[in-house]
């Protein structure tokens, strides 16, 4: 795990805890000067540091995360055949695996296509020889690279419904039959997994999926099982998503951002998990998911997100001006006023970053 990879875990994370010990560092200062009529110099020197060191943590996550976002070129497309279904596969280094996945999925689909994103083993041979059309990356762009070259596959192959299944076995290919019936009778046009219901998930990964899953049901759409890759798309979903889904940033997110208008339904289907992750790596996906669903509700409404930010700058004039009053008035120091004051102007801001941030790389 690296900064690199997880720069708003690494470095957001304790940049926010910092803005909250902040702002605990001014309630107590505030409250010591009421007492005694004097600043006590400690308090006050470790919250302007506190207050410093959140600033640029966050600043900090903000450009190492944009900087590292891979800008996707659609890569030179072979000939595709025409097919009513299609099975899209993104795979890394899958070789052992790759091939029972597309022999087991073919069997219910028209047509199985692969992306190699990069593959250092022979995971595109195996796909290749088990009977799916092959798209190679020429060097490893990320899973939401090969997902946006899987969409405009399938819409070059003139799909009019598309199943998302990922290369390592996880997902079950006997549930696309399911999985494709709600697009198929008009129902839906966009189908995702749900593995709460009958999958043997451990106690922590679920309790901390469906605190998740409340945080994303929150701030972009209600969802049983938002972070699961296993989809189904029609056609109408597949040429939305060629234009909103953003490749450089989570995947389900995006697509869930993306489609979040559509007609969305879920089917039931029963992952098989084959290591078990640390709780650790389990900490640091759950943040990197949990940041990953800010960023998208933050950045992909800039008009929002600006009138917001400039509500929460309104809102803290108006505090600050409210505390000098009755400070005027009362001699004492009001602590939520003036705290609130004084850092919801940073939230603002880090906000508007962001914004601008990813808006210009794009």
């Amino acid at each position: 795990m690296s900064v690199r990879k997880y720069p708003l875990v690494y470095l957001a994370s304790p940049g926010l805890v910092l803005l909250v010990v902040t702002m605990a560092l001014i309630l107590i200062t505030i409250d010591k000067f009421n007492e005694s009529r004097i600043i006590d110099t400690l308090t006050a020197a470790s919250a302007f540091l506190a207050y410093v060191a959140s600033n640029m943590l966050l600043s900090a996550a903000i450009a190492v995360y944009t900087s590292t976002r891979t800008s996707y070129i659609p890569p030179e497309m072979p000939p595709i055949p025409k097919a009513k279904t299609v099975a899209l596969i993104p795979a890394y280094n899958e070789e052992g695996r790759i091939g029972q996945v597309v022999t087991a999925t073919k069997r219910y689909v028209d047509l199985v296509i692969v992306v190699d994103d990069g593959s250092k083993d022979n995971t595109a041979r195996e796909a290749q020889e088990a009977g799916a059309l092959v798209i190679r990356h020429p060097r490893n762009m990320g899973k939401g690279a090969a997902v946006a070259t899987l969409i405009k596959a399938a819409l070059k192959a003139d799909a009019q419904y598309a199943i998302l299944i990922d290369a390592d076995g996880q997902h079950n290919p006997h549930d696309i039959p399911r999985m494709l019936q709600p697009l198929i009778q008009g129902q839906a046009d966009h189908v995702v997994a749900n593995r709460f219901t009958n999958t043997k998930m451990p106690t922590i990964r679920k309790i901390g999926y469906k605190a998740l899953a409340l945080l994303h049901a929150i701030l972009i759409k209600p969802m049983g099982d938002p972070f699961n890759g296993y989809r189904a798309f029609t056609r109408k979903a597949l040429e939305l998503l060629d234009r909103e889904f953003d490749p450089a940033y989570g995947v389900e997110i995006e697509i869930n951002n993306a489609l979040r208008r559509l007609r969305t339904t879920e089917v039931t289907s029963k992952v098989i998990y084959h290591e078990k992750s640390s709780k650790a790596n389990m900490l640091i996906q759950g943040l990197n998911l949990a940041w990953a669903i800010i960023w998208t509700t933050i950045t992909k409404s800039p008009k929002i997100t600006i009138l917001a930010a400039v509500a929460l700058y309104t809102a803290s004039t108006a505090l600050l001006i409210h505390a000098i009053n009755l400070f005027n008035v009362t001699r004492y120091m009001r602590l939520i006023y003036t705290t609130l004051a004084l850092t919801l102007p940073v939230i603002a801001t880090q906000m508007i970053a962001a914004t601008l941030a990813t808006h210009v790389r794009k």
